[in-house]
């Protein structure tokens, strides 16, 4: 399947699948955590490769993958070296989208563009559980059951997860060419993106943490046609290692209202033609993702899946009180020769978590 040709819309440029040197304290867009030699692969021959000894595959993934795209290219190198496979899309097994959107009414707060609570139920409630359960793989072929929880048919197989950065999900819902969990349309961005807060996130992420000590091998969706790859095993290792050790997560760059020029000065690397810059997210962790750098190529995870792997050794003795949700976010929020920051009223911790549903509240210090 060719893939519209605007499918994404944003000033940002798409992050290279190659690393590309820093001068020595120079701003680095694009932070990678080594992972060493032969660790990270690129393609779909090469994930052919690894994949086609196996009967079963179970392609999971995140919301926002072109799934269409990825089997019409992994069925075409699976082809080319001799295997025929049968895929079966496990969105076949999913309640109506008028069934889902009464089943979240509730947490969308109405017609509100902003207000909202968070999805309290699990993955499995936007299936039917029939469907899902009458979805059984092919003997004597491969079958590939793909797409987002198609780990919930319990198949016993070689398990693969595509992850998506959130800033990619949303640059791709601007384009209109994605849409929420278990919609058949695409929506307004930001109606989207408050689903996308409020339910399937919150969904997703408990799923992608029961799926993580299992994956086999997780690919990074956010350049369709240059996927990169590595194995679960080496994944949880360098997670680990992370986990540990210092780190920097991937940051990434919004206009806004108040935007100014100080961060178009400061990090000349970025695209120029963007009218201002409000943001640069350093760690606004819900949203930002964690490289990997191997024979100089960069692999993205969604950082969430730190915090899935062992928030403990990075949380220390907040472990029990926060659990996989990073406490501290910090931002550079750019004026100068801009406008005024937003006036922003934050609630207390017992008001956020019985009206929203949220862990913590945020409060907010400028520098």
């Amino acid at each position: 399947m060719m893939l519209p040709t605007t499918w994404r819309k944003t000033t940002q440029d798409l992050a290279p699948s190659v690393h590309t040197a820093t001068d020595t304290g120079a701003y680095d867009l694009y932070p990678g955590f080594p992972v060493g030699e032969d660790t990270i692969h690129a393609g779909c021959t090469s994930l052919a490769e690894r994949l086609r000894g196996e009967q079963i595959l179970i392609v999971d993934g995140f919301i926002g993958v072109f799934w269409d795209h990825f089997r019409t290219e992994l069925d075409a190198a699976l082809t080319a070296q001799g295997v025929s496979a049968r895929w079966v899309n496990v969105a076949d097994a999913m309640k109506t989208p008028a069934e889902i959107e009464a089943m979240i009414d509730p947490f969308l707060g109405g017609d509100d563009p902003i207000f909202g609570t968070r999805y309290t139920g699990i993955l499995r409630d936007f299936f039917d559980a029939e469907k899902l359960a009458a979805l059984q793989p092919e003997q004597g072929q491969m079958t590939v059951l793909y797409g987002c929880g198609a780990a919930l048919a319990a198949w016993q197989g070689t398990l693969v997860y595509v992850d998506l950065p959130k800033n990619e999900l949303q640059f791709r819902s601007r384009a209109g060419t994605v849409t929420n969990l278990g919609a058949h349309e695409a929506g307004s961005p930001k109606a989207m993106y408050k689903r996308y807060y409020f339910v399937d996130w919150p969904a997703l992420n408990a799923h992608k943490a029961d799926l993580l000590p299992n994956i086999d091998v997780i690919v990074d969706g956010q350049r369709p046609d240059e996927l990169l790859w590595m194995s679960g095993d080496a994944l949880r290792g360098a997670l680990t290692r992370m986990s540990r050790s210092f780190f920097r997560v991937r940051p990434w760059f919004e206009p806004g209202a108040w935007g100014g020029q100080w961060i178009k000065e400061k990090i000349p690397q970025l695209p120029q033609d963007a009218v201002n810059y409000a943001w640069s997210f350093e760690l606004i962790v819900p949203e930002n993702g964690l490289m990997f750098e191997g024979d100089g190529r960069l692999l993205e995870v969604s950082f969430d899946m730190l915090m899935f792997h062992d928030h403990q050794a990075v949380l220390g003795d907040c472990a029990d009180a926060f659990k996989y949700e990073f406490p501290i976010r910090f931002d550079f929020l750019d004026t100068f020769d801009g406008g005024n920051l937003s006036v922003q009223c934050h609630p207390r911790p017992d008001f956020i978590r019985r009206e929203f549903g949220e862990t913590f509240t945020q409060d907010e210090t400028y520098y």
